[in-house]
């Protein structure tokens, strides 16, 4: 049997401290690595919804520039991606038809979720503000998307949004036949 001395046991308490230091350097330069791994992965994951954002926005633009239409109103001119800041009020809009009296505004997500629908409505009040020389318009809204969250569709109903989504090249309009958009104000 072994018996201990102090400096025994000195020795052995400095030599789990330098064990523990070397232990707490591999663990600190895993999880550096680690962190630095994840956010490689959240930049990937962010370019895959941004692009495919940006394909969506592609392909409504041009389906609604070739029909310059949206069910019973027709429109003379589009644009896209307005930005607009002035005082304290900001916006962006992705998609813009109008002519000498109306304006829709339409905002395109790849899959439209429910939380997006109010933050919409909310810009779309502050349009006019940032673009005075509309303030003479009728203003509507419409969403549009490849897909959409289950609550999204009614909820849009109820804003008086117009909901566009794909068919094959074209847009197809998801609302009733009967359906009457709500002019914002």
């Amino acid at each position: 049997m072994e018996t201990y001395t102090f400096e025994k046991v000195w020795q052995t308490i400095n030599e789990l401290a330098i064990q523990n230091k070397e232990t707490e350097r591999i663990l600190k330069e895993k999880s550096l690595e680690s962190e630095k791994r994840w956010k490689e992965i959240q930049e990937e994951l962010g370019g895959i919804g941004k692009s495919n954002g940006a394909i969506a926005e592609d392909f409504f633009y041009s389906a609604l520039e070739k029909s310059m239409s949206v069910a019973k109103l027709n429109f003379d001119y589009i644009d896209r991606n307005f930005n607009r800041k002035r005082n304290q009020i900001q916006a962006e809009y992705d998609i813009i038809l109008y002519n000498d009296y109306k304006v829709l505004i339409v905002e395109v997500k790849y899959n439209f979720k429910k939380k997006y629908l109010l933050e919409f409505y909310q810009s779309l009040k502050k349009f006019k503000s940032l673009f005075p020389e509309y303030k003479d318009y009728k203003l509507f809204g419409a969403i549009a998307a490849m897909t959409f969250e289950k609550e999204v569709l009614d909820e849009a109903k109820d804003f008086g949004f117009f909901i566009l989504t794909q068919n094959n090249q074209d847009v197809k309009i998801l609302n009733d036949n009967d359906f009457e958009p709500n002019v914002i104000k």
